[in-house]
């Protein structure tokens, strides 16, 4: 399992329902146009956005229509019981990796917090061959894989987590954790930088907008061309002006000349009302869980991930790259984090 992922987007129908007759169609040419494999139910897919029994309602159509050994499919959820429910189904239609994003509401959850949620579900689920990949979004679960807790995982339960995506797009992160575990998948959520991450190590990208260029990351990534990886840098860095799910949207639905693919589950809306109302202010759960409203501002943002991993503990061994990695974070503003 290595490669371009793309994270795809979940077509919806009038109703605001999965539409897998469209999804299995569009998953199958991602797969023929270059895709290593595909991400489904992501965030790009607004999975948080469905009800449980409508993403396993999509999961066994996209079972039964795409290459189920490249899918890997987003099956965490707030309900503890709704994530085992969802994670014994990928492994149930033999999907090549589930992957878990922690419970999202309570950003003042502890290591310890996450730990109980991890054994409750992966003892829930049993033995499966469906590998567990940790998925690293604290911009949208207020909780962070740093090293010290993907030790503890590691430990607590060998052999049941194959890797992680890192969507905080933290390359000190992710140097760490494959300094510290060379044997997990490490994914990127980022197409920015695929020859320098698969030069430390990375498995390949999980990324929202690589579906707009598949072959071309794959030739970056696999090949090791430094002229597509310049143009795929190029063409994800044009993508602005409006949050990232709805400009993926919109060039979707112009490539395949269907605005249908222009709908989105609310509170997500089109590129082009987008366009038209101010960003939100963001914050960064990680970093400020006081319920405290800021404009992302680079510096703050990189003295505030100091602070915080001082005193927290966390991450050794990353300071000698924080500051990059936290000025590319803070840079990445409301279009943001990869999804």
């Amino acid at each position: 399992m290595t490669g371009i992922w793309p994270a795809v987007l979940t077509p919806v129908d009038a109703q605001f329902e999965p539409d897998p007759a469209r999804a299995v169609a569009y998953y199958r040419e991602l797969l023929r146009d270059g895709a290593d494999g595909i991400n489904l139910l992501g965030t790009t897919g607004e999975a948080m956005s469905f009800s449980a029994d409508q993403r396993l309602r999509l999961m066994k159509a996209v079972a039964a229509g795409v290459p189920r050994e490249r899918t890997m499919c987003g099956t965490g959820a707030a309900s503890l019981s709704d994530a085992v429910r969802l994670t014994r189904a990928a492994a149930e239609l033999g999907f090549a990796a589930a992957l878990i994003m922690p419970p999202f509401f309570f950003r003042d959850a502890t290591d310890e917090g996450v730990m109980q949620f991890f054994d409750r579900l992966l003892g829930s689920v049993g033995t499966i061959r469906t590998a567990i990949l940790l998925y690293n979004f604290p911009r949208m679960s207020g909780v962070t894989f740093h090293p010290d807790l993907v030790d503890r995982l590691l430990a607590a339960f060998p052999g049941s987590i194959a890797g992680m995506k890192d969507s905080l797009n933290d390359r000190a992160l992710q140097r760490e954790i494959l300094a510290r575990h060379p044997e997990l998948r490490v994914f990127p959520g980022s197409e920015e930088y695929l020859l320098e991450a698969k030069s430390y190590g990375a498995a390949g990208c999980i990324s929202g907008s690589v579906c707009l260029w598949p072959r071309l990351a794959r030739e970056a990534f696999v090949d090791g061309s430094e002229e597509a990886a310049a143009r795929v840098r190029d063409d994800r860095a044009a993508l602005t002006g409006a949050p990232l799910i709805s400009l993926v949207r919109e060039r979707v639905a112009q490539a395949r000349n269907d605005a249908a693919w222009n709908r989105a589950m609310p509170p997500n809306v089109t590129a082009e009302i987008a366009r038209l109302q101010p960003a939100r202010t963001q914050t960064d759960p990680a970093i400020d869980q006081k319920g405290h409203s800021e404009k992302r501002d680079p510096g703050k943002r990189v003295r505030k991930r100091r602070k915080a991993i001082a005193d927290n503990g966390e991450g050794r061994g990353l300071t000698a790259e924080i500051d990059h990695a936290g000025e590319r974070d803070a840079e990445q503003a409301f279009t943001g984090d990869e999804a």
